[in-house]
């Protein structure tokens, strides 16, 4: 008589079941360490840029105080949009706007573009500056004991002013903030 082998129980899926689980979680751990290293990524990069910015910016700024310090008589107030030689753009006002930065040429006083102190320097980021008189500000008061000294600056303590801005690209100027990234500093000279 021939003997058959019992019926196996009916399997229900349960290990089906859990390694389905189990590849859900990975799958989610995945993806979320994937976000991670994307977020991280861009972190890094505007990281870098804002670096680049920097550098550049104060490339700027420096160069307009070896500028200021290379001349030997106080700078004239620009006349051109596109100054060629050293010249202030204005006189820091005494009031909340003297605050703000104007890289645009709309109040026909115009900006410098780095070219380094040999002319020819050239950096991967668009670097302006200008340079303002502060010597009236606040409380910041001219050494000039001469009233000629003080109408042609010799003799006397005379405070500039730098503002500096860095953007990527080229093209009309940006405002200081998110697009662009702007520096200042004072200056003391004496001219003789």
């Amino acid at each position: 008589m021939k003997r058959f082998a019992p019926m196996p129980a009916r399997q229900h899926g349960a290990v089906l079941f859990v390694a389905l689980i189990m590849l859900l979680i990975i799958t989610l751990l995945a993806v979320t360490s994937m976000r991670e290293v994307t977020m991280e990524s861009r972190i890094t990069g505007n990281l870098m840029e804002e670096k680049r910015l920097r550098t550049a910016a104060e490339s700027a700024q420096r160069e307009s105080e070896r500028r200021l310090a290379n001349v030997n008589v106080a700078p004239e107030v620009c006349t051109s949009t596109t100054p060629t030689t050293l010249c202030i753009q204005e006189i820091v006002p005494n009031t909340a706007d003297g605050y703000k930065t104007f890289f645009t040429t709309s109040t026909g006083k115009g900006y410098f573009t780095y070219s380094g102190l040999d002319g020819g320097t050239t950096l991967d980021r668009t670097a302006r500056w200008y340079v303002r008189d502060a010597t009236s500000v606040g409380n910041i008061q001219t050494t000039c004991t001469q009233a000629e000294d003080y109408l042609s600056g010799n003799n006397c303590v005379n405070y500039y002013e730098v503002n500096a801005q860095s953007f990527q690209g080229s093209g009309a100027s940006k405002s200081c903030g998110a697009d662009a990234l702007c520096v200042r500093s004072v200056v003391a000279a004496i001219y003789n």
